[in-house]
C-alpha cells in the first residue's frame, strides 16, 4: 500500500473516530436532529376504526347552570362522543317508550351499584356518626336492585338481563323471534316502571 493511500485511509478512520465522539453511532459526521411527529390539529377522539365507532354519538359539551337550571352555552362548539348503551339504542329507534328506557336507566344504575342516576352518590360514605359502613352502604344497593329485579316477570328475565344488565342487543333471529324478545322486554320494564 502506498503512503499516500495509506494516509488517505487514516484521515477517513480519524473522522470516522472523531464523528463517534460527537455521539452519532454510525460516524457520519454530525448527529441529526431528533424530529417529533406534529400536534394534532383537533380533540383526540379515540380510536377510528369501525368497530370503535359503534354505538356512538356526537353531542354538544354543554352543562347545566345549577342555579338557574338552565344549559349552558357552547361558544366554541365542542363536541363530546357518548356511548349509548342497548336500552337507549332501543328507546331512539322506538321499540321502547320513554317509561321503558328511563325504568331500564333504573334498574341498570342499581345493578351498578349507583343510587338514583348519580354515579358520584354511590361513592359517598357517611362519615359523621361514625357508624358508616362501606359494606353496609353496598348491601343497601344491591338490596335495592333486587328489589327492582323481584318485579320483573319471570319469562321476561333473560332479556332483561341480557339487555339491561349486560348491555348486549336482543338474540338475533327471524324478524317474529326478534319481536318477541323485544315484547318480554317491554313487558319487564313495565313491570319495574
Amino acid at each position: 500500500m502506498s503512503k499516500a493511500r495509506m494516509d488517505s485511509e487514516i484521515a477517513k478512520l480519524a473522522a470516522w473516530h472523531k464523528g463517534r465522539k460527537r455521539g452519532n453511532p454510525m460516524g457520519r459526521g454530525k448527529a441529526k436532529p431528533v424530529t417529533l411527529a406534529p400536534v394534532p390539529s383537533s380533540w383526540d377522539r379515540g380510536a377510528s376504526g369501525a368497530a370503535n365507532q359503534d354505538g356512538l354519538r356526537d353531542e354538544p359539551a354543554t352543562d347545566f347552570d345549577p342555579a338557574t337550571g338552565k344549559e349552558t352555552p357552547n361558544p366554541n362548539g365542542v363536541k363530546r362522543r357518548r356511548r349509548d348503551d342497548w336500552v337507549a339504542r332501543y328507546y331512539r329507534a322506538g321499540h321502547l317508550t320513554k317509561e321503558q328506557a328511563a325504568a331500564g336507566a333504573r334498574l341498570r344504575m342499581a345493578a351498578e351499584g349507583m343510587r338514583e342516576r348519580d354515579p358520584l352518590e354511590a361513592l359517598r360514605v357517611d362519615r359523621r356518626a361514625g357508624g358508616s359502613d362501606p359494606e353496609a352502604a353496598r348491601v343497601d344497593a344491591r338490596r335495592y336492585f333486587r328489589e327492582l329485579w323481584a318485579k320483573v316477570p319471570q319469562a321476561s328475565r333473560p332479556v332483561v338481563e341480557r339487555v339491561v344488565v349486560d348491555d348486549l342487543p336482543v338474540w338475533h333471529g327471524n324478524p317474529a323471534q326478534r319481536e318477541r324478545h323485544l315484547e318480554r322486554l317491554r313487558r319487564g320494564l313495565d313491570a319495574v316502571g
